[in-house]
């Protein structure tokens, strides 16, 4: 990305001390200006000096955090010329890449995931005021769908912001961020709390020029968080409608981590939940079943599902009975050697085969070898 290419360019002068900062700056400045040129494409009044202007700021800026100056060096000085058309928020957005992959994987959703794309993109076609959760237990493709919409909305010009509660789950998406991170909100919440956006930020203009939000893992989060949104929304687009009237996509599965509450007894967990938030009944919930990961093994998809229902056979509250068929039965210090000769049958055969490696793994939700 350009903005990678402007930071690239101050470390060099920096750490690097290049002799032909010039011929250095002639040769890719153009490369470093793309974002701010593609972001203004229909605004015809800024030309190509405005933009290099904006980029030695940028620069002026960088070097500033390692106590340089842009006099220092061989490159043209920024000129006093305002650069408030710029928000470098709208900029970050509509640079990001939208890949061939993504695109084509609009054609590729199965029943359930198009009906979901086809809900989402309507309502944002349409100008409506929508809220969807997606609905869906791990494996079941939500992270697929939210890459889909988010390649067509953005192919579309429109801006679509990819949020998540956690940052594993952040990463899987293009142009992700956590949810904390990109609405700045508190770590210390109650019934009351804002982000900190100011209404007059760059930030608030990204959110007011967004068709779209997404929030993977909701159901992680606590609700006073997602409450919080609420009222800074409507704060900022001064449309007094759940989350200003933004179409927004929740998605998650309450089957896995609810939001944590130190202490907390059940009750208190699931009031800290998503479904008690006051707009949870304006919420069109949409399903997606179809365990794509487990496509070949239904019975093992079926199995996963009755666990998160609470529906499979338990011993004491949280035990259940693993079934014969995917158990390795308990021989001592042997169980080990088994399950690893399962896992790993051919090692000796294939130990330079990294597709054979990659595809392998024996996991522990615990450092512990006993």
């Amino acid at each position: 990305m350009p903005r990678s290419l402007r930071r690239l360019f101050a470390t060099i002068l920096v750490f690097c001390e290049p002799i032909r900062v010039r011929e250095l700056w002639d040769e890719f400045n153009t490369y470093m200006i793309e974002d701010y040129k593609n972001a203004n494409k229909n605004d015809h009044s800024l030309d190509e000096s405005f933009f290099l202007n904006c980029c030695l700021k940028d620069l002026t800026n960088y070097l500033s955090q390692h106590q340089k100056n842009i006099t220092d060096y061989d490159l043209p000085q920024p000129t006093s010329e305002s650069i408030t058309n710029i928000n470098k928020f709208i900029v970050e957005e509509k640079s990001i890449k939208i890949s061939k992959e993504d695109l084509d994987s609009i054609r590729k959703l199965n029943s359930q995931q198009q009906n979901a794309f086809d809900s989402v993109v309507h309502s944002i076609d349409s100008h409506a005021h929508t809220i969807f959760f997606i609905d869906g237990p791990g494996g079941t493709g939500k992270t697929f769908l939210y890459k889909s919409i988010l390649a067509y909305i953005r192919s579309k010009g429109l801006i679509a912001l990819a949020t998540a509660t956690s940052g594993i789950a952040a990463m899987s998406l293009p142009g992700g961020r956590t949810a904390h991170s990109r609405f700045k909100i508190p770590i210390l919440l109650d019934s009351t709390s804002t982000c900190f956006i100011s209404k007059q930020s760059d930030l608030a203009d990204l959110i007011r020029h967004a068709s779209l939000i997404i929030w993977d893992e909701a159901t992680m989060a606590h609700r006073h968080a997602l409450e919080a949104l609420d009222r800074t929304l409507r704060d900022i687009t001064d449309i007094d409608d759940f989350f200003g009237g933004k179409n927004i996509v929740l998605g998650g599965d309450f089957r896995q981590v609810l939001p944590v509450v130190p202490n907390g007894t059940r009750s208190e967990t699931i009031d800290a939940s998503l479904i008690r938030a006051p707009f949870w009944k304006n919420v069109i919930k949409i399903k997606l079943m179809n365990n794509m990961r487990a496509i070949n093994d239904c019975l093992f998809a079926d199995f996963l599902l009755r666990i998160g229902n609470g529906e499979e056979n338990s011993i004491k509250e949280d035990m259940i009975r693993v079934p014969d068929e995917i158990n390795i039965p308990w021989r001592g210090d042997q169980t080990i050697h088994d399950l690893i000769d399962f896992t790993f049958s051919s090692l000796h055969e294939s130990s330079n085969n990294k597709e054979y490696i990659i595809n392998r793994a024996i996991l522990t939700p615990t450092n512990e070898s006993n």
